[in-house]
């Protein structure tokens, strides 16, 4: 099921665009992450809450899944992030 347009910003990487959101869950924030043009696998990364969430963050985070495997136009279960993942980025 693809992100609603509502509410999701477009973030452009490498040449791909992407549709993220955030999705409050206390105590933590979840950002998640879809191809904007054919949806297929999502990614999720969490991070505390209160972290500012900006475009670096999510670019990084949408570098570190593809890195990792993340296929973004193809079905696929979500791929999802531990908290302590983005914390080794700062």
């Amino acid at each position: 099921m693809a992100l609603a347009r509502k509410g999701t910003r477009i973030i452009n990487i490498d040449g791909e665009t992407y549709r993220w959101v955030v999705a409050p869950n206390d105590p933590d924030n979840a950002i998640v992450v879809e191809s904007a043009d054919r949806p297929g696998q999502r990614m999720v990364t969490w991070v505390e809450y209160g972290t500012v969430i900006a475009p670096g963050l999510v670019a990084w985070a949408i570098r570190n899944a593809l890195g990792k495997g993340w296929t973004p136009r193809e079905r696929g279960v979500q791929l999802t992030y531990p908290l302590g993942t983005v914390h080794s980025m700062v």
